[in-house]
């Protein structure tokens, strides 16, 4: 039977305690009852991590509504030199809220505090808490253990200023109009993905909605793959229905769901990236790219 650790009384006792918090500013959880933490040296630098077996989820309860980031590492057998593809998932009860479909290689700014196991380069991910006590499930699949670093901050304080990103390629683009403001949309088909060329470190930030055609009822699930060179960043499914106030301005025959929101954490660097649409194998997605103004904030 799989462990699950409650930390509903740490996280009552530590989220947003501190005015950084109140401010947005990400601390670190670096306690849970019953679960051994273990300490990563970072470019020299100790960080508490948390250990993950396949098939052993950690569970946590956060009081949101807050943000989780989640950065993972692969432990490795010594000295190896292989690609690691493993999956990181987030979940409340059944409902699967984000998932990480990821691969990465030993790091040489990383290691254990204690032991001999290789550390591998790290990767993020980041989950919206909305209000109320939520209990989460972070399970793994893979070949291996992997570490996760936990931090919580409080909502940001308004949004951010966003730079809107144009794609280099889509197969059309589309006017979302919603009250007084008409936002630009670029259009994902099944075969026919919507590209990207991001310069980082930053958040690319992708709003996102399917489009519903006249025999479309109720609910509908689309799903959503992040590439970069064929590579697998993160793969996504929503379920979402019909927008009540948002209309196409250009697109007659659609009707667009309300948006559901993903957020990737972008490497230093030029990355050209694909936003492809999974399923439905005959539908249609939009997509509107964004990333933030620089910020500060504390980092791993």
């Amino acid at each position: 039977m799989s462990r699950l650790v409650t930390v509903a009384a740490f996280a009552a006792a530590t989220l947003f305690s501190s005015a950084a918090a109140r401010a947005g500013a990400w601390e670190a959880i670096e306690r849970l009852p019953g679960q051994a933490a273990v300490s990563v040296l970072v470019n020299g630098q100790p960080r508490i991590y948390f250990r993950i077996l396949p098939g052993k989820p950690l569970a946590i309860s956060i009081d949101g509504p807050a943000r989780l980031r989640i950065v993972s590492r692969v432990e490795m057998p010594p000295g190896s030199t292989e690609v690691v593809s493993y999956v990181l998932r987030v979940s409340e009860g059944a409902n699967v809220l984000d998932q990480q479909k990821t691969e990465t290689s030993a790091s040489s700014a990383a290691r254990l505090a204690a032991g001999s196991q290789a550390i591998a380069k790290s990767r993020r991910m980041g989950v919206e808490v909305p209000k109320g006590r939520h209990p989460l499930s972070l399970s793994v699949e893979g070949p291996f253990a992997v570490l996760v670093r936990l931090q919580q901050a409080a909502p940001a304080m308004g949004e951010r200023p966003m730079v809107t990103l144009t794609p280099v390629e889509a197969a059309r683009s589309v006017l979302v109009t919603e009250g007084e403001k008409t936002i630009p949309y670029y259009t994902a088909l099944p075969g026919r993905p919507v590209k990207l060329r991001v310069v980082g470190p930053t958040t690319l930030d992708l709003l996102t909605r399917l489009d519903f055609d006249e025999t479309m009822r109720g609910t509908q699930t689309y799903r959503l793959a992040i590439t970069e060179g064929g590579r697998r960043l993160r793969e996504v499914e929503f379920k979402t229905t019909k927008a009540t106030t948002a209309t196409y301005g250009n697109l007659k025959d659609r009707v667009p769901s309300k948006f559901d929101r993903l957020q990737l954490a972008i490497a230093d660097g030029l990355h050209e990236l694909a936003v492809e649409l999974l399923a439905p194998a005959k539908g249609s997605v939009e997509i509107h790219a964004r990333i933030p103004e620089p910020s500060t904030g504390t980092e791993e």
